[in-house]
């Protein structure tokens, strides 16, 4: 799991400018230059307002910008290009076409969602904010008009969806009207309100002046634009919305599906296919499992061992030090057998840190920080909250996902890698990034000997059986048609998830934002796929170690292009064996 995640803008966000590289003269030179001169373009492109713009017509011309590139990027004579400028190529043409095809996307992603509403991230970014001077009081005063203007977008785009005949099931409602009502307080509870403590610097007369404007804008502009979604909400929706979830149910939504499928996990798969991953994948686990039972003597079924495993204290600590001493005890493990499988390890540091208390609550598991300018590490930040509830039975697959050799290797290798663009250094595609982390978990860890343990291998496969079991879910609330209950059930049957959990997840899946889940195990599928093509077509001339190398230097791709890149390397490495 990753917090990139939750910080993307949509699907597309890269925040870096490009650096171009020097070439020679001829075409190579001409094409070369048109590239990186597209690509600093789109970079800049991509910085957003300070609130996101939900329009109908913002989207529109987003999409028209986007095939205008992708028409600039076709002219550019590829064959004229570096194999490392080619995938910046294929990387740049497919977020502007992926960009230009989430217009279809427009009507069945809701801005009632916080995730996906303009105000996701002023819950984090106001309370951080500081008033020094007449500058930054005009900033956040105009801030505060952007931000009634887009509550204003979202009533129109929640009008368009109803009108249309897509409004959110009636549950969700209940679950997001709490977090509107904030916005349309006048009470300092609004999030809108910068505390006293962040204009304090201010001259006793700016201040009050200040302060005076700040809530006038609110209760004029922001909390009355909030009140009439609420308003809304209470009363249009609620009378309109579906007992039901997934985007299936919404006129033209399979097909949506369809495309968010495609976006979401970066290859070109249909739902179907995806579902039967899924179903090939949770048998497959059940049978891995009852082969563990039964070599550790266990003659009871499925849910009982699930049961006995929950209660067993051996795998629960007291601290939430000890739970990092835990997962760094699985890395110690791991590190002697590193070179076995890498030519080369990232230069970066890197631990394990317990989250800050105060966001523990709103957090399942944990999430992976690389390093920065004021910390050259990079950290897991474990939940060391309610450790009775934290079982360390998954602690290895944990470890090895999150660090060496997963979102640690995988990160950093590509930020030291000085033969990228910086935009591909920091870029990231989840398909790949989660791909890699579950492959690397699940299959290189394995192979390092990692889970001689058999406890350790079962709870690998608890995680397994996770993503696994979200294909199937995903799937069959969105495109099949399962109630949220039928896919409740199918997760309590194979996942050691709570209730609580399984709740969250489902709805996940089904309205917050569907066929997002889908990344983890497709990216995992895809890179043991690409392995297994290139160990076939190579044979005895394959090194492992040549092969990670060749597909962690790249930085983050879409799957599509990874598949390409690899196919390359292969035509290579066999080309340089037979002409020694």
């Amino acid at each position: 799991m990753h917090w990139r995640d939750l910080t993307k803008r949509g699907l597309l966000t890269i925040v870096v400018l490009v650096v171009a590289t020097p070439h020679v003269a001829g075409q190579q030179s001409t094409s070369a230059d048109k590239l990186a001169a597209l690509a600093e373009e789109w970079v800049e492109s991509r910085t957003s307002r300070r609130v996101a713009d939900v329009s109908l017509e913002f989207a529109e011309s987003e999409a028209a910008y986007a095939l205008s590139i992708v028409d600039r990027l076709d002219a550019i004579e590829r064959s004229a290009l570096t194999h490392q400028e080619d995938l910046t190529w294929a990387v740049l043409r497919w977020q502007a076409a992926a960009l230009a095809d989430e217009l279809e996307l427009y009507w069945y992603l809701s801005p009632l969602m916080p995730a996906s509403s303009p105000v996701r991230g002023v819950m984090s970014a106001l309370p951080l904010m500081s008033v020094g001077d007449e500058e930054q009081t005009d900033a956040y005063l105009q801030y505060l008009d952007e931000l009634a203007t887009a509550f204003g977008e979202v009533l129109v785009k929640t009008r368009g969806r109803a009108a249309r005949g897509i409004v959110l099931p009636d549950e969700q409602i209940d679950r997001v009207l709490p977090f509107w009502r904030l916005f349309a307080s006048s009470e300092p509870d609004n999030p809108a309100y910068l505390g006293a403590a962040r204009y304090a610097s201010l001259d006793g007369g700016d201040r009050e002046s200040f302060e005076g404007q700040m809530i006038d804008a609110i209760e004029r502009k922001v909390a009355p634009a909030a009140r009439r979604i609420v308003s809304y909400m209470e009363t249009t929706l609620v009378e309109r919305a579906p007992h039901v979830v997934g985007m299936g149910q919404y006129p033209g939504g399979k097909r949506a599906y369809r495309i968010a499928t495609r976006l979401m996990t970066t290859l070109e798969i249909t739902p179907e296919e995806v579902h039967q991953a899924g179903r090939e994948g949770v048998a497959d686990i059940n049978r891995q499992m009852a082969e563990i039972r039964a070599q550790l003597g266990f003659t009871g079924s499925k849910a009982e061992f699930h049961e006995q495993l929950r209660n067993d204290p051996r795998f629960y600590v007291d601290a939430p030090e000890d739970f990092g001493a835990a997962l760094m005890a699985y890395d110690a493990k791991i590190r002697p057998h590193v070179f076995d499988y890498f030519l080369r390890e990232p230069e970066a540091p890197y631990g394990v840190r317990r989250v800050n208390p105060a966001m523990e609550a709103t957090l399942t598991y944990g999430f992976y920080n690389g390093p920065s300018d004021s910390d050259p590490s990079g950290y897991y930040n474990y939940n060391g909250s309610k450790l009775s509830e934290r079982s360390l039975l998954s602690g290895a697959g944990l470890a090895y996902h999150e660090l060496v050799p997963g979102h640690h290797f995988q990160i950093n290798l590509a930020r030291e890698n000085d033969e990228l663009p910086e935009f591909r250094k920091s870029a990231y595609f989840s398909g790949y990034g989660e791909g890699w982390g579950e492959y690397s978990s699940s299959v290189v860890a394995r192979e390092m000997g990692m889970y001689d343990d058999p406890y350790d291998l079962y709870g690998r496969l608890v995680f397994d059986m996770f993503f696994a079991v979200r294909l199937v879910v995903d799937t069959g609330m969105n495109y099949y048609g399962w109630s949220r209950p039928k896919a409740m059930l199918y997760m309590r049957e194979h996942t050691m998830e709570s209730v609580t959990q399984i709740d969250s997840e489902t709805i996940r899946y089904s309205v917050r934002s569907p066929a997002q889940a889908l990344a983890y195990r497709m990216g995992r599928q895809t890179w043991l796929q690409l392995r297994q093509r290139a160990e076939n077509e190579m044979g005895e001339a394959f090194d492992v170690r040549r092969f990670h190398d060749a597909v962690l230097t790249t930085g983050s791709l879409p799957l599509v292009v990874l598949q390409d890149h690899v196919g390359w390397w292969i035509a290579q490495e066999r080309s340089a064996a037979m002409s020694q």
